[in-house]
């Protein structure tokens, strides 16, 4: 399980393009899923950030901050 308050996510610094993995050390691309709307149709949504490395998936960011 993983937490952090908005206190705590006020203090991050903002996400940019790209993360360094802490898995391999090199450099990949944030990714940002959908949010459905109410009629069915989707849009971004910076709520979560993540990244993709070897199959894996890692959470990057909350809100636009990096975690």
């Amino acid at each position: 399980m993983f937490s952090i308050s908005n206190d705590e996510l006020a203090d991050r610094e903002t996400l940019g393009d790209t993360v360094e993995c802490g898995q391999c050390g090199e450099t990949h691309r944030i990714e940002y899923g959908d949010e459905v709307l109410g009629d069915g149709t989707k849009q971004k949504s910076t709520t979560l950030a993540f990244y993709k490395c070897s199959g894996a998936t890692y959470l990057a960011g909350i809100d636009g901050k990096r975690i």
